[in-house]
């Protein structure tokens, strides 16, 4: 085995290479090389250079691997690994070899291309190779590699010496979207790298291990701290932007123009933006919530994404997507976006016209992407060429539409799509393309006929010839007295005379054998030859002049990225406003609108995506500014949490800038939103339910603010009866008398009801129910003060479980309601003794443990002592 097992990394670990090691790991290939032939030692050169990645090797019509590569290639890719000159090999074919590159991708590793850089045909010798780019995780801009609808991030972490404040970068090579933020510790950290979901990070190999789990789960990859530099920014960016978050994006470039090995004319000026300008998500009240990600894999339509997703461009998916998880706090931006909607509401036949003309347009994104890095295809062109043509029509229409209505927005994006550019590329490249076009411009075949006079008379030029081939042919059969003789081609041996074996004595002199078949015979005769070279040379000066017409489109189209990108922007903003409007009319919702006072008037209000499952009955919540904190009883299944979440989702969509499900909502600003939703349970990491909870409720009790929106379900449930409510009752009072977020707090703990008596700012609610004999009806409907019990055994009972365990189980809780109700909480000192919960007497054995002490004892006197206490209960 020719590599070491040291330097195999695993996708999830950080991948460092020492310089010590690294020269080590060279100097030992270069010694293996010397043995072999001069291929291995080119294809060992460049593993040496790249020893981090699987290196794709071409060789002829298959990209190779070998010795680990080939070994993990063959276990990844699920392909035959063969063996040559004792080396294990592997290989997939270069016409696939995307797909593949796709596979690694996902399982986490990089893949270096090396390709054949001249025609093995012309090659003297050893056929010149070298490494044209490297794929990694977040570098990738394949179809085949990238999800539609997400953006695939690059991101890097600068980690100062001194000081809390890291500065991230994000670049999607994609799209070329390039931004810098500042995060202050590790939360506001691993917050905001859980919010991009970055597909690989980028941190110096100087730097210490960052604490609280910021990187968990994330590829890592190390790279020289002497690359998070910020002096590669012109002078003016340098006065804008902090040091440590230039550094970030610094260092992203230096990998980007390692790994890409090119100049890539698409990525964006570097962008500014402050976390403090969208609502604060951590990642577990995105789960919670079900933003843009199902709970229970497979129920994709269960998300707030999928409920707001009336888009038809990728381009709007993305961004309605970064939308939901960076909700605006600015209300002016917010209340533009509210107009631009408001507008689209109202003008339902304009809306429609839109949606049609927006729903022609291709991912102008990511073709310019391709178009950047210089690698468009014929196809991809097309696409971009078509996405321009309805361009103007869609300027015409939202400027109809709006008129004199206050929608600033969709002045702007009119404004945007009138730029004159834009039409000058539409007008130059109308009609150039055919309708589908082969894979490659080297091909041919691309260009329409009627586009280029000069590519239109080569063309003329070769069909007149093929013409006079027919001439030829009936010439032939006359002169040779052949009538079956024909003409024909292919690519193995170019154009022949055809002559079957019945007429092979007829055949002239002048005819050269070319090829023997099983009932006939080709030949070939100087004057064909003729004939062909003519085709050949007019078929080659065609495909010429068409690859230079579409590298000539390329270069103009690349000069205008920037207009192109501004383009793309203002599509991708008006789908995006196009969908909010288009949902807001199909389900009722209205303008929620915005106050500076702490107060949420939510009337009649609805769970965005639960009303489009089942029928729903609409909910108010009336909180004035001296209303904080609302104690929430009811039994399961009543719809305590469905309320919880309803009342999030509506604040997070206001901020959206969309249309809320509800009759009025008069909302604050939200700075926020926590959400305590079901079980955080972290079992794989050492930490309990419980625990998870805690340190939980310890983050907000530290982190939120007045203008927090909070909501928590069944806080203290993991635990004995007496620590959950002790707990769920001291942190609702922390909640509502020193932070006073507008706190939702859902609980089965009837005693948290008794806050009302002490603390001003709190206020009882329940959801409905009706008895019917042994069975409860559940209303579904939430109203001022205290459920009458938790009703478990009636859940239990429509749950099926038999009558004679259900009637055991009202038994037993009349006894414990009876003898242990827990009415002293919060007013009055406990006892020293605990309460029982089970009788007013104690088992004897029980006695008997409460008389030892375990200090005294020893270990086999305290053996001896179990086995009898065992004894005595049996």
């Amino acid at each position: 085995m020719l590599f070491c097992t040291a330097f195999s990394l695993t996708p999830r670990e950080e991948n460092t290479l020492r310089r010590s090691d690294f020269e080590s790991y060279t100097g030992f290939l270069m010694t293996e090389a010397a043995k072999q032939t001069p291929m291995m030692r080119q294809y060992m050169r460049f593993k040496a250079e790249y020893p981090d990645t699987v290196l794709f090797f071409h060789l002829g019509d298959f990209y190779e691997t070998f010795f680990e590569d080939a070994e993990l290639a063959a276990r990844e890719l699920d392909i035959v690994l063969t063996s040559r000159n004792g080396y294990p090999m592997a290989g997939v074919p270069v016409r696939r070899g995307e797909a593949y590159i796709h596979q690694l991708l996902k399982r986490g590793h990089k893949v270096a291309v090396c390709q054949q850089v001249e025609d093995p045909k012309k090659a003297k010798g050893l056929v010149k190779r070298d490494v044209v780019r490297v794929v990694t995780p977040g570098t990738a801009i394949e179809d085949s590699v990238l999800e539609e609808g997400i953006n695939n991030y690059l991101c890097a972490v600068d980690v100062p010496e001194e000081g809390a404040r890291r500065g991230i970068a994000f670049l999607d090579l994609s799209t070329g979207e390039f931004s810098t933020t500042i995060a202050v510790g590790e939360e506001q950290l691993s917050d905001e790298l859980a919010r991009r979901a970055p597909s690989e990070i980028l941190i110096a190999d100087t730097a210490s291990a960052m604490a609280g789990g910021a990187l968990d789960d994330l590829l890592v990859t190390r790279i020289p701290g002497a690359t998070f530099v910020a002096d590669v920014f012109p002078s003016a960016v340098l006065g804008a932007i902090e040091e440590t978050g230039l550094r970030a994006a610094g260092a992203i470039l230096a990998y980007v123009e390692r790994t890409q090995k090119s100049v890539l004319a698409h990525i964006r000026p570097l962008e500014s933006y402050s976390l403090s300008d969208q609502m604060d998500l951590d990642p577990f009240t995105v789960t919670s919530l079900e933003l843009v990600k199902p709970l229970r894999e497979g129920q994709e339509r269960g998300t707030l994404l999928h409920t707001l997703d009336w888009t038809g461009t990728s381009m709007g998916r993305r961004r309605l997507r970064r939308m939901i998880l960076a909700p605006l706090t600015d209300r002016t931006a917010i209340e533009e976006r509210l107009d631009a909607v408001a507008c689209l509401v109202e003008e339902a036949r304009g809306r429609q016209e839109l949606r049609e003309r927006i729903g022609a347009i291709h991912d102008v994104e990511r073709l310019l992407g391709k178009l950047g890095a210089g690698r468009m295809r014929p196809i991809d062109l097309l696409l971009l060429l078509r996405s321009l043509e309805p361009v103007r029509e869609i300027g015409r229409l939202i400027e109809d539409l709006v008129g004199d209505r206050p929608a600033a927005r969709l002045a702007a994006i009119a404004e945007g799509l009138s730029d004159p550019e834009l039409q000058s590329l539409a007008d130059a490249f109308s009609g150039m393309l055919v309708d589908q076009p082969p894979p490659e411009a080297r091909d041919g075949g691309i260009i329409r006929a009627g586009y280029n006079e000069e590519l239109d008379g080569l063309r003329r030029e070769t069909t007149s010839i093929r013409g006079q081939l027919a001439t030829m042919e009936q010439e032939e059969r006359e002169k040779t007295g052949i009538p079956s003789l024909k003409i024909g081609f292919n690519r193995v041996f170019g154009y022949y005379l055809e002559v079957t074996r019945t007429h092979l004595d007829k055949v002239p002199e002048a005819y050269h054998r070319r090829q023997t078949l099983a009932n006939a015979e080709r030949f070939v005769t100087e004057e064909l030859k003729a004939f062909e070279e003519r085709i050949a040379n007019g078929e080659e000066r065609a495909k010429a002049l068409e690859l230079e017409l579409f590298e000539a489109a390329l270069e103009r189209l690349r000069e205008a990225i920037p207009s192109l990108q501004r383009l793309a922007d203002a599509l991708g903003e008006l789908d995006v406003l196009l969908s909010l409007a288009e949902n807001a009319h199909r389900s009722g919702y209205v303008r929620p609108t915005f106050t500076e006072t702490h107060e949420i008037a939510i009337r009649e209000g609805r769970h965005p995506v639960v009303e489009r499952i089942e029928e729903f009955v609409p909910n108010d919540l009336i909180l004035d500014e001296e209303k904080d904190l609302v104690i929430l009883t009811g039994p399961n299944m009543a719809g305590k949490s469905v309320y919880l979440r309803q009342v999030a989702a509506i604040c997070l969509m206001a901020q959206i800038g969309s249309f809320v499900p509800a009759s009025e909502a008069r909302l604050p600003i939200v700075d926020r939103v926590f959400a305590r939703v079901g079980a955080s349970d972290m079992l794989s990491a050492g930490i309990s339910t419980f625990m998870m909870e805690m340190l939980e409720v310890a983050a907000i009790l530290e982190r939120a603010t007045t203008r927090s929106l909070i909501i928590l379900d069944e806080m203290g449930r993991g635990t004995s009866t007496f620590d959950g409510v002790s707990i769920a009752w001291a942190v609702a009072k922390e909640l509502a008398s020193r932070i006073r977020a507008k706190t939702l707090f859902a609980t089965h703990y009837q005693e948290l009801t008794r806050l009302v008596d002490e603390i001003p700012n709190a206020v009882n609610l329940h959801v409905a129910v009706k008895e019917v004999g042994r069975d409860v009806v559940f209303l579904h409907r939430v109203e001022p003060g205290t459920a009458a019990g938790s009703y478990g055994v009636h859940v239990a009972r429509l749950a099926g479980l038999p009558d004679r365990v259900t009637e055991v189980a009202d038994r037993i809780l009349a006894e414990l309601l009876a003898e242990a109700p827990l009415s002293q909480l919060g007013g009055q000192t406990p006892t020293a003794e605990p309460l029982q919960l089970f009788g007013a007497e104690e088992h004897p054995v029980v006695v008997e443990l409460r008389k030892l002490d375990p200090n005294r004892i020893t270990p086999l006197e305290a053996l001896q002592i179990l086995a009898d206490l065992r004894s005595r209960l049996d």
